[in-house]
């Protein structure tokens, strides 16, 4: 089981560093760790479909928002979204629709209401590291290892080598995922999701206005 204590040390061996014993504790190493560790998770996570990352979600579009072009349904995507895998009109994604827009903070269609399917950093998910699969922690690992070698090391010819061991780890834990893919391949949206969706729309878009681009 992953923990971010294990990612610390998982990263520091790596550079053939001293553990530590906190990933608060008062050493240069785990300041550089700590400083880098939200983005290095939210690209690790970016970088894959990862199947124990995964949120459904049924959403309605956003009458208060009106395109000035394109598609006419706008969609606010929920703060926990990292990377759309699929979009369909039906909950069990029959039908994956292809033709929509997918933009920084909204999706964009004809139609409504859609089901999402997304990569999620929510702390419940993504963010989750007991979640995690041996392979994707080691990404991780390596990554943070990447990340802070120069820092920790200065050595240039060991931030290469790690480079190259965090890109043969992305993909086996790509593989393995793909490999793991659940039968059927898509849920359908619970009811807690529903409603947890509402509640982001509640909060985030409760507004009128236009989108313009």
């Amino acid at each position: 089981m992953a923990t971010k204590l294990g990612l610390y040390n998982g990263a520091l061996v790596e550079l053939g560093n001293e553990r530590v014993t906190d990933t608060g504790e008062a050493v240069k190493a785990a300041r550089e760790l700590t400083a880098v560790y939200s983005n290095v998770v939210n690209e690790c996570l970016s970088a894959g479909s990862w199947n124990f990352a995964m949120e459904t979600i049924k959403a309605t579009s956003d009458t208060g928002v009106t395109p000035a072009f394109g598609y006419t349904e706008v969609f606010a995507k929920p703060s926990d979204w990292l990377r759309t895998f699929a979009v369909s009109e039906d909950e069990y994604f029959v039908n994956p629709l292809i033709h929509y827009y997918d933009d920084a903070s909204f999706w964009s269609a004809d139609v409504s209401p859609l089901y999402f399917r997304y990569v999620s950093n929510d702390t419940g998910l993504g963010f989750e590291l007991t979640r995690w699969t041996p392979k994707f922690t080691r990404f991780v690992e390596l990554e943070l290892a990447d990340r802070v070698c120069l820092a920790i090391s200065q050595n240039n010819s060991l931030k290469e080598e790690v480079g190259k061991r965090r890109d043969k780890a992305r993909k086996e834990a790509l593989n393995q995922d793909a490999m793991n893919e659940a039968q059927p391949k898509f849920r359908p949206t619970s009811s807690w999701t529903q409603a947890r969706w509402g509640r982001t729309v509640g909060r985030d878009r409760r507004r009128s206005g236009s989108l313009i681009g």
